[in-house]
């Protein structure tokens, strides 16, 4: 009798279960804001499109590129207390997310809306200073990450037991 390897067709896909639903659910997002706006503004959402992808792939992309790798240029000649792990990241992750809230709120943190107080009834002017107090606090909890992960760790720390200490006598025969 032949066995049947449930494995296989996840070999094949090369994911877990888990990483297909999310591709799955991210799909049917995509297909239900497409059948939302496209039919009520299909030329404002090709034009949105075509924009963003310009943007990002003319504008965008050479520009985080070259400052990526600026920063791991300079991180490169990192003092060998740093970790072993990429020290980039702790510079990529708030400053991507930094980006985005950028991206988000942009038109707000410019204060480009001209009726958006009146629209609203809220304010424009807190939107920058938010933002710069959030970039400076991702960027200290990334600094206080770095810190810990650079700190000098005891034999203990490091999995070390008196027994692999150098000057340890040898366990009896």
């Amino acid at each position: 009798m032949r066995r049947i390897d449930l494995r296989a067709p996840w070999r094949w896909y090369g994911a877990g279960p888990l990483h297909l639903l999310v591709l799955v659910a991210s799909f049917a997002l995509a297909g239900y804001a497409a059948i939302r706006f496209v039919p009520a503004n299909p030329v404002g959402v090709a034009a949105w499109f075509v924009g963003a992808v310009v943007c990002h792939d003319l504008v965008l992309l050479p520009l985080y590129s070259l400052l990526d790798l600026g920063a791991a240029a300079v991180l490169r000649r990192r003092p060998a207390a740093l970790p072993s792990r990429s020290s980039v990241n702790y510079l990529r992750v708030p400053a991507v997310l930094s980006g985005l809230l950028f991206l988000v709120f942009a038109p707000l943190i410019l204060r480009l809306p001209p009726g958006f107080e009146y629209i609203t009834g809220r304010p424009v002017t807190p939107y920058l200073s938010h933002w710069l107090l959030v970039t400076a606090a991702l960027f200290a909890g990334s600094a206080v990450l770095l810190a810990w992960r650079a700190r000098p760790r005891s034999r203990r720390d490091r999995g070390l037991t008196n027994s692999s200490a150098p000057d340890a006598e040898p366990p009896a025969p």
